[in-house]
């Protein structure tokens, strides 16, 4: 409630006081002129007869009853208007209770599910800076974290002795992974779609359960306009290419999805998809993603 109410409630409150106090005072000053004007034309007489008595009393009761009962209607009407205004004082007081504990929860919603996917982001850009080995055998390609046995994969070796092979932050990786796809139309090769392929290796595979864990947060989300900040603040601690990536995983998730966990693998695809386009500016690196993620971004009229 604003203060221009509160003052207004404030002068009416002292007005309708004395209107009461009036009636009451009318009330009493009419009935005491009837009183006046009677004995002015008849005597009193304790000694009268008791026919004279009730003559009187009769005469009273009917001229005092008008005034009495307009002003019991009027004090009746005062009442019930207090009465109404007052519940609806309470009803608009309990509403901007309801509201500023529904801002506190969005508040409290907003902070917890801002910390946990800020988190998330950081451990994602973390890993990311872990070194792979890319590179190319025949026509297959291949990309193998320095942390696994598939690290030391025989690679072709060059006239110098030494493998040819690239030693790459799975980042930069991305990096040139989404230049390559950009330059459509790509010709279908063994080799074209063995580099196509390594987007869904098991080195990106590994960040499904954190694209499922952003996506569910996301979708937590109590206030829009929260949502629109964290989407806002959250797109930018990641590449583009992360978020690229993303949208790739969350499209695999959806079309492998089993019996009982469509309804979850939509969720994932529309919040993570739905983020990446509203947020990626640069809207010419749509096109890095594959045709089939593409037709269904368009499908859900997401592009």
């Amino acid at each position: 409630m604003n203060d221009k109410t509160k003052l207004s409630e404030e002068k009416h409150m002292p007005k309708r006081t004395s209107l009461g106090l009036i009636t009451v005072i009318c009330a009493a000053v009419a009935c005491s002129l009837i009183g006046i004007e009677f004995f002015r034309h008849f005597s009193f007489n304790n000694n009268a007869p008791i026919e004279n008595w009730v003559t009187t009393a009769t005469y009273l009761n009917n001229a005092f009853s008008p005034v009495l009962l307009f002003a019991s209607i009027f004090l009746l009407y005062r009442t019930w208007s207090d009465s109404k205004e007052a519940l609806e004082l309470q009803k608009r007081e309990l509403e901007a209770t309801k509201e500023v504990l529904k801002e506190q929860s969005d508040t409290q919603n907003f902070t917890v599910i801002k910390d946990a996917v800020f988190d998330i982001a950081d451990k994602v850009k973390s890993s990311l800076q872990k070194k792979y080995a890319y590179g190319r055998i025949g026509d297959e390609w291949i990309l193998v974290s320095e942390s696994t046995s598939g690290f030391k994969t025989a690679f072709p070796i060059n006239s110098s002795g030494e493998e040819i092979k690239n030693i790459i932050k799975l980042e930069d990786f991305l990096h040139q992974y989404f230049i390559f796809s950009s330059k459509k139309p790509i010709e279908s090769t063994r080799y074209n779609n063995s580099l196509k392929g390594l987007i869904l290796s098991a080195p990106t595979l590994q960040y499904i359960d954190k694209v499922k864990s952003i996506a569910l947060f996301m979708k937590a989300l109590k206030s829009d306009e929260f949502k629109e900040v964290l989407e806002i603040t959250l797109f930018a601690k990641l590449t583009i290419f992360t978020w690229l990536m993303f949208v790739e995983i969350a499209y695999h998730l959806l079309k492998t999805a089993k019996e009982g966990e469509q309804d979850i693998a939509e969720l994932v695809f529309i919040e993570i998809a739905g983020l990446t386009c509203r947020q990626l500016k640069a809207v010419a690196w749509l096109n890095a993603l594959s045709d089939e993620v593409l037709a269904k971004l368009k499908e859900r009229k997401l592009l």
